[in-house]
């Protein structure tokens, strides 16, 4: 069994494994069940140990999860795995595809992923260089929307920040996490690829998700002067995005009110995109704090 082989339909952009049972697939936006499945937990366990060493990766008992992104013949995608056993009773995989194909915001457009109203927005939040930040739900289109943004930008010095290629934007100087080694020692996390990229020169910073340390980071530069930064961040709509972020900053020790003081300064724009019925922009607001 090989669970990649299910993304040769070009509509499936997620596979779903759990040890032996069967495997689900998310297929235009909506999670199906196929009749795909591994022998046993055994079986499972084998061929992910594999696929993650072949990657020049690493998955053991010390460490029983990772993530890779491996170039297959339909296209780049990422894997995540965890072994079963030791935080989990099966071994886990959740392979999602990188979109091969580069949309516009015309392409969006097209495809009623936005109005022809948000499409001039957009670009007008773009052309202003206005500070923005996309949210949603897992799969709803967080990434394809900053991709096209930043694909209207030209002649510009984008540092694009992220823990794996996704964004992928033409011309743009991207930078990319590293796990530590067997000795636990040499990694590089997202909030010092920020510290990295403030001293890079950038017209423009884009961090591919946040999620973390990287947001004081991030924001504390957006304060000083910093504009037409665009980043993702993992909540159900414009009205979570403040407290959102301010749990984020939080585990930094950083206060509320420091806090919606960083957030209101630093970001102009909140864009709110869903899957449901299907993958489209719902909203474009002014951030208020």
């Amino acid at each position: 069994m090989n669970p990649l082989e299910l993304l040769a339909d070009k509509q499936v952009t997620d596979v779903l494994v759990d040890s032996d049972q069967p495997i689900w697939i998310e297929k235009n936006a909506v999670l199906q069940e196929t009749a795909n499945h591994f022998e046993s937990e055994a079986e499972c366990r084998n061929y992910t140990r594999n696929l993650i060493q072949e990657h020049d990766s690493r998955i053991d008992l010390a460490k029983p999860f990772a993530e890779i992104n491996v170039n297959t013949e339909y296209g780049l995608v990422r894997v995540h795995a965890l072994l079963g056993g030791e935080c989990s009773f099966g071994t886990q995989l959740s392979i999602r595809r990188h979109p091969n194909d580069f949309y516009t915001l015309r392409d969006l457009q097209k495809d009623n992923f936005i109005t022809e109203e948000q499409l001039i927005e957009l670009r007008e939040i773009v052309k202003q260089k206005k500070n923005f930040v996309i949210v949603g739900a897992t799969g709803s289109g967080k990434t394809t929307l900053l991709r096209a943004m930043l694909m209207e930008i030209t002649q510009q010095r984008l540092v694009v920040i992220e823990e794996s290629s996704e964004l992928r934007v033409p011309g743009s100087v991207e930078l990319f996490t590293r796990i530590s080694n067997q000795e636990g020692v040499g990694e590089i996390a997202l909030a010092e690829l920020a510290k990295q990229a403030l001293r890079m020169r950038p017209d423009r910073l884009v961090l591919g998700e946040a999620r973390g340390q990287e947001v004081a980071v991030l924001l504390q530069a957006l304060n000083t002067g910093h504009s037409g930064a665009g980043f993702t961040l993992h909540a159900n709509g414009i009205s979570e995005t403040v407290p959102r972020l301010l749990t984020l900053l939080a585990q930094q020790n950083i206060q509320p009110a420091l806090g919606r003081m960083m957030i209101g300064t630093a970001v102009q724009v909140v864009i709110e995109v869903s899957k449901s019925p299907v993958r489209h922009v719902v909203k474009i607001a002014a951030l208020v704090i």
